[in-house]
């Protein structure tokens, strides 16, 4: 009769261990789901901070897209070159970012000079067929900037780039560096590697086009130049 009575509260205690077990197990099971909640939580979190950037991304593009787009269009009306020219009518920021730190090609012209009815469409063939519209940003784009209004006046732009250019530019009458156009730059990593002014020696008359042999001569300088641009890994 002892033993019985050992024996009882043995398996009672047992009982008891193998119940409170039981209630473990159910107490990990809301543990569990609350981890998975904060997975979920965590992979909505990264998706929508992936989302939104892709869609700030996907946004400039396209805001780029329909600038040079736009550009394109309106330059085609100023100029005979192509309706998917590479031109951009660049700011005046743009344009002393690109000089002081860009690479690329900037056009300085005005619609009233014929000489830049000549060259545009030219410089335009020769982008297109050294392949620069594949570069990214305005690197892809020819700079064009309209100097007429700001060389008239004088003013602070104007003497900004005559002194980031001065080395370069052809003087006037009184000595002076002066934007005279069509003048084009070439500029590697924020160094002007080279510049051409006007079309080609032998033009008599600047309103007539220019020659087959004319473009050929004003091709290949403009080839040249651009394929310095082209080999600057930068």
């Amino acid at each position: 009769m002892g033993g019985c009575w050992v024996r009882i509260p043995l398996v009672f205690l047992l009982s008891l261990a193998i119940i409170a077990g039981l209630s473990a197990c159910g107490v990990g099971a809301p543990d569990a789901d609350a981890n998975t909640g904060n997975d979920t939580g965590n992979d909505n979190s990264n998706g929508n901070s992936n989302d939104n950037g892709n869609d700030a991304g996907n946004d400039a593009a396209a805001d780029w897209a329909a600038r040079f787009a736009a550009d394109s269009a309106l330059f085609a009306e100023l100029y005979p070159v192509s309706g998917e020219n590479p031109y951009v009518f660049a700011t005046f920021d743009e344009l002393i970012t690109q000089i002081d730190n860009g690479t690329g090609v900037i056009a300085f012209g005005f619609p009233a000079c014929p000489r830049c009815q000549n060259a545009f469409p030219v410089l335009e063939k020769a982008f297109k067929e050294m392949g620069m519209e594949r570069r990214g940003g305005l690197s892809g784009r020819i700079l064009y900037y309209d100097i007429l209004e700001d060389r008239e006046a004088d003013n602070e732009r104007y003497q900004a780039l005559v002194d980031r250019l001065g080395g370069h530019l052809r003087p006037d009458d009184s000595g002076n560096p002066r934007i005279f156009v069509p003048d084009i730059f070439f500029v590697t990593a924020g160094k002007v590697v080279g510049n051409h002014l006007d079309t080609v020696p032998g033009v008599e008359d600047p309103f007539d086009p220019l020659s087959d042999e004319q473009e050929a001569e004003l091709l290949k300088i403009y080839l040249d130049f651009i394929q310095i641009v082209k080999d600057c890994n930068c």
